[in-house]
């Protein structure tokens, strides 16, 4: 039996010669770009942050997030900037009637609760300036951004969740799906702000 070989014309050879030279000019041209912006980050003094994807909040888990929470944000605003012995509040809007923990991590790493179980009335705008009646949210140091969650339950947690001694964004999440697992469905909401002195 005779082969039909495939006919190999020089247009053929000569445009993978083409491509390959092509790409070689494409991966060059990024080179240098990505050079160039770092070298325009560094000139800058910006710090480059990278983050898990919102949304990307529970993988596998039988947990239903809901769009409870519509609205949650620091008393000045997100990224608000606040100096050490202000006052803070948090505006928060819910669909629905429940309870909110509020939790944060320091620029340091460390995690902790500041408000378990706060009472809200769906459809109207509340406001928590602290967890109790008569005290009020103090800011203290460390100085730096700060980032707030507020989680949404439809009865109150049972409080078996520690978050004393946490460090870390990934176990500060972590923590928060542990203690929502309990629920049907509940939802998170994240914030943040500064604290100078």
């Amino acid at each position: 039996m005779t082969g039909h070989p495939i006919p190999r014309t020089p247009d053929a050879t000569s445009t993978r010669r083409g491509a390959s030279r092509r790409w070689r000019g494409h991966l060059q041209r990024l080179t240098g770009a990505l050079a160039v912006l770092g070298a325009a980050l560094l000139v800058a003094g910006c710090t480059v942050v990278i983050e898990p994807v919102p949304g990307a909040w529970a993988p596998g888990s039988t947990f239903t997030r809901s769009s409870t929470i519509r609205q949650f944000m620091p008393d000045l605003g997100h990224h608000a900037t606040y100096r050490v012995s202000d006052t803070i509040s948090f505006l928060v809007r819910t669909t629905e009637s429940g309870y909110l923990t509020l939790t944060a991590i320091d620029p340091d790493g460390s995690v902790y609760v500041f408000a378990r179980n706060v009472p809200v009335r769906g459809g109207r705008l509340e406001v928590i300036d602290g967890p109790g009646p008569r005290q009020r949210f103090v800011i203290e140091p460390p100085t730096g951004p700060h980032r707030v969650t507020a989680h949404f339950t439809p009865s109150r947690t049972e409080e078996r969740v520690v978050y004393v001694g946490l460090t870390g964004y990934l176990t500060w999440q972590s923590q928060i799906r542990l203690e929502l697992r309990s629920f049907p469905y509940g939802d998170v909401a994240e914030t943040r702000f500064t604290v100078r002195r």
